[in-house]
């Protein structure tokens, strides 16, 4: 495998206060690698050394397999996307002019409206209901779905992904994980996403980095840092994940925090269905298409529906339990 970003033995001070300690990973081209850890871990800091947002005190990070500094600043920032939790689309361009802006720039010489209107197909919004709008006029779903897009629209070999859905409701960060998932899929490009969320590092990774204190502590493939962590903290930092009860955990779980809606049975009936063992993770892509869904057991007698503000409150009283 061929290294996409790679770092050698990266240090990095800020007012003689070490940030990232002799930091040292290798990722790959195609892989969707999850750096995860606390606040101050120095896990946004490392990400903004790639495309030269901070330089290394010491050490060097390889773009490419070629130093970041051998490469001009802007021709090194238009070979990789950026993905911010505060998005900062442009409020006076359409969503159309945000999401094309880079590929103009470079001179693309391909049709922008057509562009932009592919682009929008991908994540689920009707081109003729979105492309002339205005950030202002967008939720906060949307707007992220929107920088994923301006992110990926020059095509760029590399994404970088700083805590891009930490600010949302559990719903809109469930289905946009789900969106990541499966553009990575059809693009084929490195993705770097930096999360202080253990769940979702877990769900998004093909691996995981785990940092504290600007030393990278573990990197491996999910299930093995649960099942090997190598250390204390990897294991306290791990042990109140969510991971198994969104995505192995059956549904009846769920009927713990929430008895489901009742509604009549011709109302329930009229309804998708889904069945009581089934795991949330396949709640979440339903309701991602589908504004309520009937539950039935296994004999297909009806317990009630649920809708995606149902899903919601469990989310978060999942999420008050870690």
């Amino acid at each position: 495998m061929t290294s996409a970003i790679k770092f050698e033995h990266v240090n990095k001070t800020f007012a003689k206060k070490v940030v990232v300690n002799d930091l040292n990973l290798d990722i790959q081209q195609g892989e969707l690698f999850v750096l995860v850890g606390n606040s101050g871990s120095g896990k946004t800091t490392s990400i903004k050394m790639i495309n030269r947002l901070a330089d290394p005190s010491t050490g060097q990070i390889l773009v490419n397999e070629r130093p970041t500094t051998d490469y001009n600043v802007q021709k090194l920032r238009w070979k990789i996307g950026y993905v911010l939790q505060q998005i900062a689309l442009f409020p006076n361009m359409t969503v159309a002019k945000n999401i094309t802006l880079i590929p103009e720039i470079q001179g693309a010489k391909a049709d922008l409206t057509e562009m932009a209107a592919n682009l929008l197909e991908k994540v689920g919004l009707n081109p003729q209901e979105y492309a002339h709008r205005y950030p202002r006029e967008l939720s906060g779903g949307e707007q992220q779905r929107i920088g994923i897009l301006r992110a990926i629209a020059s095509k760029p070999p590399i994404v970088l992904m700083d805590e891009p859905f930490s600010a949302l409701d559990p719903l809109s960060r469930a289905n946009l994980q789900e969106l990541v998932i499966n553009l990575h899929k059809q693009l084929h490009n490195t993705i770097l996403f930096v999360t202080h969320d253990m769940n979702e590092a877990l769900h998004l990774a093909d691996r995981i980095g785990v940092m504290k204190d600007g030393k990278l502590l573990q990197v491996d493939q999910p299930q093995e840092i649960l099942r090997h962590p190598a250390n204390n903290f990897v294991r306290d930092f791990f042990k109140g994940s969510l991971g198994n009860n969104l995505y192995e955990t059956p549904l009846k779980q769920a009927a713990l925090f929430n008895e489901f809606k009742q509604t009549s049975s011709n109302s329930l009936a009229a309804m998708p269905v889904i069945n009581i063992n089934e795991k949330i993770a396949a709640l979440l892509l339903l309701l991602s298409h589908q504004n309520e869904v009937a539950v039935q057991n296994n004999n297909g007698t009806y317990l009630g529906f649920i809708d995606r503000q149902w899903l919601i409150k469990y989310l978060n009283n999942i999420n008050s339990l870690k």
